[in-house]
């Protein structure tokens, strides 16, 4: 909403949290700004939507919670090339692994909620961009609508950064050890991690980040088994959370995205037996116990 005005026109992915689409579809919309929804891996389609009347792009680096990763080089390139900025949600690539900045991204948003805080006890939000940015456009706006968080939260944020690096690096460790694991398994429908070479962009995630992030999805099948999964879990927990010391786990279709249409659900790949899995800090062999204990015990459906 800063960096906008009545009569701009945005081009954002479609793969986009529930939340974000809303801001987008709804409350731009009604102060005149025209959004422009695309499949964010096709290029052609970006291409095509980015117009000389585009303000802004937007975009999940990594989307939330099907795990697609975004060019994020050529769709700057599209974007500067008609004075556009780009800004892109890095929270599933986590600060430790991107690099956005340098492919071209004008403004990165992080989650602090998620791994710079890291346990789950405050809410944050961190924008980055040139002085320029920041100084002439966010902050003003920042200023008069009242978003801040408080000095304790912001203290706290900045204490967690001095060990995020080393609880991210663990957790995707474990991540991949993980999700090798659970690619064996005869009875899920997917296991979809950008750091496995079964993923369509594993070599573009490689590039951009070196490494698959602390975050998989799991497609057990239905809704009915998801359930049973979760609840036969005694180590992870259900949490709407992500990034956390505690391995968490919870059920886009009825959280995150329940509010998004079935077809747009459809449309985006989060089926009913769709699970997205963040890696904690716990033992890799204890996690990876929990997980074939708790498919073991929810069955599959005949």
């Amino acid at each position: 909403a800063a960096m906008t005005k009545a009569g701009d026109h945005v081009v954002a992915a479609r793969a986009l949290f529930g939340s974000c689409l809303y801001v987008l579809e709804d409350v731009l919309a009604r102060f005149g700004v025209q959004v422009t929804l695309v499949d964010g891996l096709d290029m052609q389609a970006w291409a095509e939507a980015i117009t000389p009347q585009t303000r802004l792009v937007f975009f999940e680096s990594i989307s939330n919670p099907t795990l697609e990763v975004i060019d994020i080089a050529q769709v700057s390139a599209l974007a500067h090339a008609v004075g556009a900025y780009v800004v892109v949600d890095n929270v599933f690539s986590t600060p430790v692994y991107s690099k956005a900045i340098e492919l071209g991204v004008d403004v990165v948003i992080y989650s602090a909620t998620k791994h710079i805080d890291g346990q789950g006890r405050g809410l944050g939000g961190v924008i980055l961009g040139t002085k320029d940015v920041i100084r002439g456009i966010i902050e003003p706006f920042m200023k008069h609508t009242g978003g801040a968080m408080s000095p304790f939260n912001a203290w706290m944020m900045v204490k967690s950064l001095e060990t995020l690096e080393l609880r991210v690096r663990a957790q995707v460790e474990t991540a991949n050890a993980l999700a090798e694991a659970l690619l064996h398994r005869k009875d899920l429908e997917r296991v979809i991690y950008p750091g496995l070479k079964t993923h369509p962009q594993f070599a573009l995630t490689q590039a951009q980040m070196g490494a698959g992030g602390t975050v998989m999805a799991l497609d057990v099948g239905s809704k009915e088994r998801a359930f049973r999964f979760m609840n036969a879990l005694e180590i992870i927990l259900i949490s709407n959370n992500l990034g956390d010391s505690k391995s968490i786990i919870t059920h886009p279709a009825t959280t995150t995205h329940q509010r998004l249409p079935q077809a747009q659900k459809d449309l985006l790949g989060i089926t009913s037996g769709l699970l997205r899995f963040s890696v904690g800090l716990e033992s890799a062999r204890d996690l990876e116990a929990d997980l074939m204990a708790a498919l073991d015990a929810s069955g599959v459906e005949a």
